[in-house]
């Protein structure tokens, strides 16, 4: 039985259709998933209210990001975040988090204050809809000039944004415990997962640092959730999975199995 904490993340099934993950999200008894804009469209309220009527919580819903050298692109991306917002607050849905956006190439600083600048009017948005709005750092710098919890720390004070925490992107964190308590209030959502830190073996093996079925790769995973846990974090943990493996086992039987040792170690662990 799948944990009442544990969400599932579409980036897991990262090929199916809003239709396929949502008909395996009903299979697993999941109470809570994650989702991208992309998959709900055409019809984003639509498939918000299918999730809303088949018992899913929303936990995220992955959204458009700026491009940081395109000031001229902002106002669209702020209108899509802007109706994303909305109607996941329809649905009493938890947050929308997005990445920063690769680096203009201008010094550390100065990037935080163009992109600071790009955001606001959406933190505004989201306050006002009763929906978190937060960013991921991520290790991809394509994707993200805020590659670590530390600095997204930063980030999260200066624009008000809260910080997805991916078990996938900061477990190499420096004094992890210690980071995560002072990311604590800025916290919006806890993703989880397990990675590869030795050398891959076998046909659709993720590469060394790629992400492997929960509970099946290298990570200290009790010790991670125990640092969680003593942040106070309430909310659902999120199970994803992106990668290789998925991809050449299925994305069914390789999310089920995820799914069970993710929620064996919950309730272990008294979450």
């Amino acid at each position: 039985m799948i944990h009442p904490r544990l969400s599932i993340s579409s980036l897991s099934s990262y090929r199916w259709s809003f239709d396929e993950d949502l008909a395996l999200w009903r299979k697993l008894g999941t109470r809570w998933a994650g989702t991208m804009f992309n998959k709900l469209e055409p019809d984003v309220p639509g498939s918000l209210a299918r999730m809303t009527e088949a018992g899913i919580g929303i936990s995220t819903v992955i959204g458009p990001g700026f491009n940081l050298r395109a000031p001229d692109s902002w106002n669209a991306t702020r209108d899509g975040l802007a109706k994303l917002l909305d109607a996941v607050a329809v649905e009493r849905g938890r947050s929308i988090y997005i990445t920063t956006g690769r680096t203009t190439g201008a010094p550390w600083g100065e990037v935080l204050d163009i992109f600071a600048d790009a955001v606001a009017p959406c933190v505004a948005h989201s306050r006002a809809a009763g929906v978190r709005l937060a960013f991921e750092p991520s290790q991809r710098t394509d994707v993200s000039f805020v590659n670590t919890i530390r600095d997204g720390i930063d980030v999260a004070t200066r624009t008000g944004l809260g910080i997805v925490v991916d078990f996938g992107n900061c477990w190499m964190e420096r004094d992890f415990g210690e980071v995560m308590a002072r990311a604590a209030p800025h916290i919006a959502l806890v993703q989880v997962g397990d990675v590869l830190i030795g050398t891959p073996s076998g046909p659709g093996a993720a590469a060394s640092g790629g992400r492997v079925p929960f509970g099946e790769g290298d990570l200290p995973l009790e010790r991670m959730f125990r640092v969680i846990m003593d942040t106070g974090y309430l909310g659902p943990y999120e199970l994803e999975m992106p990668g290789p493996q998925g991809e050449a086992e299925g994305y069914a039987p390789f999310i089920r199995r995820g799914a069970e040792k993710a929620s064996a170690l919950l309730e272990k662990l008294g979450i």
